[in-house]
């Protein structure tokens, strides 16, 4: 009797979370996906319930549908992209040589991800390709390639922060406390302080290239120029709370390891590589799981920075979510997007889990 009393108190206790769990994530998503499946205008819907088309998976085939795309091996026959991909396969060869990718899950998915985002500038269209949607497929690539770099410049960034400031003394309190408040700004006052950091003219950086001799570089009117500001005020934005953890993860690491390391001679390198690096590789997996997820949901920086352009070459699926379902009214269309999202959130966070599993 007492175990289901027990029991009792236990579902009581969880079921406020239950119910806000349902409400607000269970529910909608089902709505959303009920809604892909419609010719559903918002305005039309609002106005009478009854004004939405059941059109199967017609939303879907529009996404994805397509022909004349094939895949293009010479786009990588130059200098620097062969020069990439030996650097790449190099790598991999050194870490796996060493047994370091063997206690990193997190880092073999880092190289698994860079090889996707490496090969996907192989898809082409031929001269003659017809995409019901190929804004869908511009955006798909974009939002892969800057979840890549700025998921991986927060993680690389933090560990090596964490360990230069995994410190005592108040100055490395202040660092790390500096670091920390970055996330407390508004992604709407963070994109306006970057668009003017990175203004095509009168700016600050444009103004220090001036100064070193150079001409200004419209940042945020080049593809290269603004994905990058994307990514920097990404990092900088989202820094904080993987370097807390990697700190929290450094500071579980037993001293005697690294002394008993030093009596053996061991180098700085060699204690990172086989003591600091194993010792935070769940952290790793961890960070690297989240700040994939939560990049590959960008949208206010590439809205506010770079308005999605140069041609499109910095709209991401939220950005395209948006403007489907609240600019154009077609809520059916914005939904399947959603939906692909989801899915492809989903791939990426199973392949890392299913890795860690097999690791384990």
């Amino acid at each position: 009797m007492k175990i289901k009393n027990d029991n009792f108190y236990a579902y009581l206790l969880i079921l406020p979370f239950m119910f806000f769990f349902l409400s607000f994530l269970i529910y909608p998503f089902g709505k959303l996906f009920y809604m892909s499946f419609y010719d559903w205008n918002l305005m039309a819907v609002a106005i009478n319930p009854d004004n939405k088309e059941f059109i199967g998976f017609e939303n879907y085939i529009y996404l994805l549908a397509g022909e004349g795309v094939y895949y293009d091996f010479t786009v990588f026959f130059t200098p620097i992209k062969i020069s990439l991909l030996i650097l790449i396969i190099f790598a991999i060869y050194i870490l796996y040589k060493n047994e370091i990718l063997k206690h990193n899950v997190g880092l073999r998915f880092f190289f698994i991800f860079a090889l996707i985002v490496y090969f996907m500038n192989g898809i082409k269209p031929t001269e003659d390709a017809y995409w019901e949607d190929d804004l869908f497929w511009k955006t798909a690539r974009n939002t892969i390639i800057l979840a890549f770099y700025s998921a991986y410049g927060v993680t690389f960034m933090a560990i090596i922060i964490a360990i230069a400031t995994n410190k005592k003394g108040v100055t490395f309190t202040i660092i790390r406390t500096m670091f920390w408040a970055t996330g407390g700004v508004g992604v709407v006052g963070l994109s306006l302080v970057f668009s003017q950091l990175f203004a095509p003219y009168a700016s600050l950086v444009n103004n220090a290239l001036e100064a070193f001799g150079y001409d200004p570089y419209p940042f945020t009117q080049k593809t290269i120029g603004g994905r990058f500001v994307i990514i920097f005020a990404t990092v900088w934005w989202t820094i904080g709370l993987p370097i807390i953890l990697f700190i929290a993860a450094l500071q579980q690491i037993p001293d005697e390891r690294y002394e008993a390391a030093r009596i053996d001679g061991a180098s700085n390198s060699q204690m990172f590589w086989y003591i600091t690096l194993p010792g935070v590789s769940r952290i790793f997996l961890l960070v690297s799981v989240l700040q994939i997820i939560g990049h590959l949901q960008i949208f206010a920086q590439s809205q506010l920075l770079t308005g999605g352009g140069p041609d499109n070459n910095s709209r991401t699926l939220v950005q395209l979510i948006y403007e489907y379902s609240f600019r154009d009214m077609r809520m059916g269309s914005g939904a399947a997007v959603s939906v692909v999202l989801f899915l492809i959130i989903g791939f990426f966070t199973f392949l890392q889990f299913r890795l860690f599993r097999e690791n384990e």
